[in-house]
């Protein structure tokens, strides 16, 4: 079976969203936050992946300031 543009687009939609969604609870985790240090390293280890979040390092908390 072969999908539509629009099934492709809908599927791509659908992941980024997942992707998005999977960032913010890494981001909102209540035990372990995701901090600016280690959002870096993921950029450096794969960048494909973690290149969009990259505007976070600003806003997200130093290892060294988290309680």
């Amino acid at each position: 079976m072969r999908l539509t543009q629009a099934q492709h687009y809908e599927l791509a939609r659908r992941r980024n969203a997942a992707l998005n969604e999977t960032f913010m609870e890494l981001v909102n985790h209540p035990t372990n936050p995701l901090t600016r240090e280690d959002l870096a390293r993921n950029i450096e280890r794969r960048p494909a992946l973690w290149e969009p979040y990259n505007g976070f390092l600003n806003t997200l908390p130093s290892r060294e300031a988290r309680p």
